[in-house]
């Protein structure tokens, strides 16, 4: 699976109205639709004013909506990082899953208006991790994890400014649970390098390597006007704290403290 000119190839492609300006990817936020099949939920999204970047069935087959450097409507008022209004930095995908059945039905769950039980190899049973009772969530598809495996390496591939995999339940967890208990993040946590959920340190993008043939300037502040503070040799370890446009406040020593900021294009991401 590739990204060609920000959209997935020969994956098809249906057009919403409902989408921002241009956005740099710095997070793919996963979803659940809350519903039946990806293309209802292409539709009834849409219908709301609403969008995402990609909508995966549980077959595993993929329908995207909008190119993955356009802002798509999918987080809603959120934050993660520093960063307010994930809708600005991130791509969301929507993957085709019922979430919470709260209602016992024999030995099997549902939920008020859904018409169907769900059996108990058809479900996690577990609390949300944000809190709430004790209850079922649809069970995700092999085919349909391969699939958002797959999506994932391939933007990871494209888009080398992306940092964190999350979920819906992270940057807005007081008002949202999905893609919940059953959707199992861990996997995802280090694919193509990207960092899992709760996996960082809050004010902690993740480790990095410096690659430049001689030198390195550690800077005072985010530009070349600022002082150097120090030469930073190939191959050296940070931690990058912060982005400030083309810059990263960075700490040296593992230990938290600011020690200043290098030029981002310079920089390769080392795993979680």
């Amino acid at each position: 699976m590739q990204v060609k000119r920000n959209r997935l190839e020969g994956v098809p492609f249906d057009a919403t109205p409902h989408v921002g300006g241009p956005i740099t990817p710095r997070f793919i936020v996963m979803h659940y639709t809350a519903g039946g099949s990806a293309l209802g939920s292409v539709r009834a999204i849409k219908d709301r004013g609403l969008s995402a970047h990609l909508f995966v069935e549980r077959d595993g087959s993929i329908i995207q909506t909008v190119d993955f450097t356009t802002e798509a409507f999918h987080a809603g008022p959120s934050s993660w990082r520093g960063f307010n209004g994930l809708n600005g930095h991130s791509i969301g995908i929507e993957i085709a899953n019922l979430g919470f059945l709260d209602k016992r039905a024999g030995d099997g769950w549902t939920r008020d208006g859904l018409g169907r039980v769900f059996t108990a190899d058809q479900v996690v049973v577990a609390r949300h991790r944000n809190g709430g009772p004790e209850m079922a969530w649809e069970s995700y598809p092999e085919a349909q994890l391969r699939a958002v495996e797959a999506i994932t390496l391939a933007l990871r591939a494209a888009y080398p400014t992306i940092q964190e995999v999350v979920g819906h339940d992270d940057i807005a967890p007081r008002r949202k649970v999905d893609p919940g208990p059953a959707f199992p993040m861990r996997r995802f946590q280090s694919l193509g390098g990207a960092a899992g959920s709760g996996t960082l340190a809050e004010r902690d993008l993740g480790q990095f390597e410096v690659v430049v043939r001689d030198e390195l300037n550690l800077r005072g502040g985010p530009g070349p006007a600022f002082t150097v503070l120090a030469k930073l040799a190939p191959g050296t370890k940070l931690r990058v704290l912060r982005e400030d446009g083309d810059w990263r406040l960075v700490d040296l020593q593992g230990d938290g403290v600011q020690d200043g900021f290098v030029h981002g294009a310079f920089l390769r991401r080392l795993g979680s």
